[in-house]
């Protein structure tokens, strides 16, 4: 009896062993921090909206076999405002300004394939479709004005996976959108178009009319790329946690110009599996 015990731990602790050498293929993360953005949509005003929050939350699935695969999902919401908030006379009773409000929704999928493994590093190219989609209210004092910004494209990525140690790692990426398809709000924030299409009163029926309204676009009308950099602490084989700064840069000059910059430091964790 004791010897068929002796054995089958023995064999437990086989399989175990074995289970920790096989790499994990799936992993599900999450990244929470802050931004800073700096925009200039010259369609609603010439001044810089400037703001800095801590309300940017990610989450994202990672899977690594013959190829690799991740989706990625981020949300940010700012409320610039070019003054220091003032008070107006609405009917005779005083109120007091609000900011503006942007909300930024990013969308990516990733596929791609190592192209190149060291002792202590690899690098993964691939392809990337990205979607960016702003909704913004712009507020000025009793009046306001809705605005929209959307990006559907495709391009490329590049990864390079730094092994510093056991169980430090950093990463390097880039993606780089090439053709796209592209939204904005009308010059003039609103025409017979834009009241058209709001006629609907239906949030889906009145977005896919805004998508409807755009054009496809190249490198050369829409300029966009993210810039990222994470250091990743490896606590075994299924945690990991990190740091990440990322810097995502917006050009276009269709109907007026836009230019946005927006910098973000994420903490982030991710279970493997």
């Amino acid at each position: 009896m004791n010897k068929i015990l002796v054995l089958t731990l023995v064999f437990i602790n086989m399989i175990n062993g074995h289970a920790q050498d096989k790499p994990r293929k799936n992993s599900l993360g999450f990244n929470v921090g802050a931004s800073y953005l700096v925009r200039q949509d010259l369609i609603f005003s010439p001044f810089q909206h400037k703001d800095f929050t801590l309300g940017n939350f990610g989450l994202n699935y990672t899977r690594r076999a013959s190829s690799y695969q991740q989706i990625t999902l981020n949300y940010s919401n700012f409320n610039p405002m070019v003054l220091k908030p003032y008070e107006f006379s609405d009917h005779g009773e005083t109120q007091k300004a609000y900011p503006h409000s942007f909300n930024l929704f990013d969308f990516d999928y990733l596929v791609g394939k190592k192209v190149k493994k060291a002792q202590r590093s690899t690098l993964i190219v691939g392809g990337i479709f990205s979607a960016n989609i702003q909704a913004m209210n712009y507020v000025y004092g009793r009046f306001g004005n809705f605005g929209y910004f959307s990006t559907l494209g495709f391009g490329v990525f590049a990864q390079k996976e730094f092994l510093i140690s056991k169980r430090n790692q950093l990463d390097v990426s880039l993606h780089l959108p090439l053709i796209a398809w592209l939204s904005r709000s009308p010059y003039l924030v609103n025409d017979d178009e834009f009241i058209e299409n709001i006629g609907s009163h239906s949030g889906i029926k009145t977005f896919m009319s805004y998508l409807g309204d755009g054009k496809l676009v190249t490198w050369d009308k829409l300029q966009t790329f993210d810039l990222g950099l994470r250091h990743r602490y490896n606590y075994n084989d299924k945690l990991a946690f990190g740091v990440g700064y990322t810097v995502e840069f917006i050009h276009s000059y269709l109907s007026r110009d836009i230019l946005s910059f927006r910098n973000s430091i994420q903490l982030s964790g991710e279970f493997s599996f």
